[in-house]
């Protein structure tokens, strides 16, 4: 089967991202990215591995994009102040891409170095983040874990609803990023 003029693999993945954002990452599948795209589900095995192949590079776009966000929030900043443009930006990019958000939710498989690679950036940006804070990689690494849950946990409750009370949600999530500036101990 011939490519269609004008596809390639970067356009694949693209729609599949732009489906994803708007209908969830679990809704996308090849007949619903093909019937996107305007070509036959097979086509698209061209461009991807099947729907695993599919998930793994929306993952791997998902975690360059969202590293790449990181990085510009933070660069330039120290302290508290990094923390809190970090803590923004992760939450901004769930809140603009939810799908390629819960596309990274998961550790890459030991055989995807390209996820693997893409899921390092975003750490990497964190590490640098902490290293004034924690000489120690495997500390810091834990550190990591801890603000990933904390972030995590915040959007992922925003994101379904999951604050009903009548407070206000930005004044929680400032709260938040104040406790996230104490576990890494700045300014102690």
């Amino acid at each position: 089967m011939a490519h269609r003029a004008g596809l390639d693999q970067r356009t694949v993945i693209q729609a599949a991202a732009d489906l994803a954002d708007k209908i969830g990452l679990e809704e996308v599948t090849l007949a619903t990215l093909a019937a996107r795209l305007g070509i036959r589900a097979p086509t698209l095995y061209h461009y991807v591995n099947g729907l695993d192949g599919l998930r793994s590079a929306l993952a791997v776009l998902g975690a360059r994009s969202l590293a790449r966000l990181l990085g510009e929030a933070v660069m330039g900043r120290g302290g508290g102040d990094a923390i809190e443009a970090l803590a923004l930006a992760y939450r901004a990019f769930a809140k603009a891409h939810p799908g390629l958000y819960s596309a990274i939710q998961r550790a890459a498989a030991p055989e995807d170095s390209a996820l693997q690679e893409a899921g390092s950036e975003v750490v990497e940006v964190a590490l640098r983040v902490l290293a004034p804070y924690q000489s120690k990689r495997d500390e810091a690494i834990h550190t990591v874990r801890i603000l990933r849950s904390m972030l995590h946990g915040f959007v992922s409750l925003e994101m379904i609803g999951g604050f009903g009370l009548p407070l206000e949600i930005d004044e929680t999530f400032r709260r938040l990023v104040k406790a996230l500036i104490q576990v890494v101990g700045v300014g102690q």
